[in-house]
């Protein structure tokens, strides 16, 4: 696996430019007959935010596809581009969050399946974190397949907890869903647990 010298993976706010990437990791990452996200339309939402998830190889250097975030916040380089003329980068996930009254809505989380298991979804997931507590959001919810269990740990994992199960939720094959939404992020034991977790993630746990 590259070093963190050759690579970083950090999270920006998803372009336009990324628009063709992001179709290519959402088939990717959940098929074909998957509604399609109306990536154009979201970007021009006030009340919608999505992040990129990418890869920055300096020039000469080989994509790894799979490093795990080693900075102390995701959300440090969010207004910053980071392809720079010797370098490129590449799209490994994105997220997208929707803004309510009290209350940030994830909706969508997608990542390359080469990328899979190397904190991609976890850098995403504490960016929306970051946003939520910027916004002054009281929590963060967001829908999961039933099936998908391994999502479910890591959301679990993020102080996700189950509240509620939408029948026949997702239009493609009419699988429920489970409504999962954080405690109050302004309790200190959910502080305590997220600043530990982003630690021991920042330590590639």
């Amino acid at each position: 696996m590259a070093t963190m010298t050759r690579t970083q993976l950090t999270v920006r706010p998803l372009l336009q430019a990324d628009i063709r990437r992001a179709r290519q990791v959402q088939r990717a990452a959940y098929g074909a007959d998957t509604p399609g996200t109306p990536f154009e339309r979201e970007l021009r939402n006030g009340l919608a935010q999505y992040l990129a998830a990418v890869e920055v190889t300096p020039a000469g250097a080989p994509p790894a596809l799979a490093v795990p975030p080693r900075q102390g916040s995701v959300m440090r380089l969010l207004h910053r581009l980071v392809a720079t003329p010797d370098g490129t980068d590449v799209l490994l996930g994105y997220a997208g969050a929707w803004f309510t009254h009290d209350q940030l809505h994830i909706v969508t989380v997608a990542v390359d399946p080469h990328a899979q298991h190397h904190g991609v979804a976890s850098a995403l997931l504490l960016a929306c974190y970051d946003l939520a507590l910027e916004a002054g959001s009281r929590t963060i919810a967001l829908e999961v397949r039933l099936s998908n269990e391994r999502a479910q740990r890591l959301y679990t994992r993020f102080g996700f907890e189950r509240t509620g199960r939408l029948r026949a939720y997702y239009s493609n094959n009419g699988e429920d869903a489970i409504v999962m939404v954080t405690p109050d992020l302004a309790a200190p034991a959910h502080r305590d647990h997220m600043a530990a977790l982003r630690s021991e993630l920042a330590a590639g746990g």
